[in-house]
C-alpha cells in the first residue's frame, strides 16, 4: 500500500479527517491517477521501448557477446518493472529490497557496467519520449535509485533526494 495513503488512514483511526487532511487525500488520489497512467503506458509499451534499446545496443556494442547484451536487457526490464511498481506504490524500499540489492552483485560479477550504463541512459531517453514530464518525474527517482545501486553512480542532488523522500513517506 502507498505509504502516503497509509499515513492518512492511521490518522483517521482516532478522528475524522480535517479539511487539510482531506486536501492531502485528494492530492494523493490525483497523484495515484498519474502514477497509474504512467504505469499503464510503460507496461503497454515495454516491447517497443526495449526493442529500440536492443537495436541501439547491438550497434554500439557490436563486439560484445549477444549473451551479455541479453543479460543487461533482462536486468533493465526487471528494473523498469519493479521501478514502475515502486512508483505506483510510492515506495522506494520495494525496488531496493525486491530487486536492486541482489542485482548490484550480478552486474559487477559479470562486468556489464559499460553496457548497463549505456542501457540506463537509453532507457531514460525512451521513457522521456513516451511519458509526459509529470509522469516521467514520478518514475525518475526510481531510475536514479537503480543507477546509484546497480551502477554505483554518484548520489542524487539534494533536490532529487527530497523528491525520493517525499515519494517514500
Amino acid at each position: 500500500m502507498q505509504k502516503d495513503f497509509e499515513r492518512l488512514f492511521h490518522r483517521a483511526e482516532d478522528h475524522y479527517l480535517q479539511p487539510p487532511e482531506i486536501i492531502a487525500f485528494r492530492k494523493q488520489l490525483g497523484l495515484m491517477g498519474e502514477r497509474l497512467s504512467a504505469y499503464r503506458l510503460v507496461r503497454d509499451n515495454e516491447i517497443v521501448i526495449f526493442q529500440a534499446i536492443a537495436d541501439q545496443l547491438e550497434e554500439e556494442f557490436s563486439n560484445a557477446p549477444a549473451a551479455q547484451l541479453q543479460q543487461a536487457l533482462l536486468h533493465w526490464i526487471s528494473i523498469l518493472r519493479y521501478g514502475s511498481m515502486a512508483m505506483l506504490l510510492s515506495n522506494p524500499e520495494y525496488l531496493q529490497y525486491r530487486l536492486l540489492e541482489w542485482l548490484e552483485g550480478m552486474v559487477q560479477a559479470h562486468d556489464l557496467s559499460a553496457i548497463e550504463t549505456r542501457l540506463s541512459a537509453l532507457l531514460k531517453e525512451q521513457l522521456q519520449s513516451l511519458l509526459g514530464v509529470p509522469q516521467y518525474r514520478l518514475l525518475e527517482p526510481f531510475l536514479v535509485q537503480a543507477d546509484q545501486t546497480v551502477l554505483g553512480q554518484a548520489p542524487v542532488s539534494a533536490m532529487q533526494e527530497e523528491e525520493m523522500i517525499t515519494l517514500g513517506e
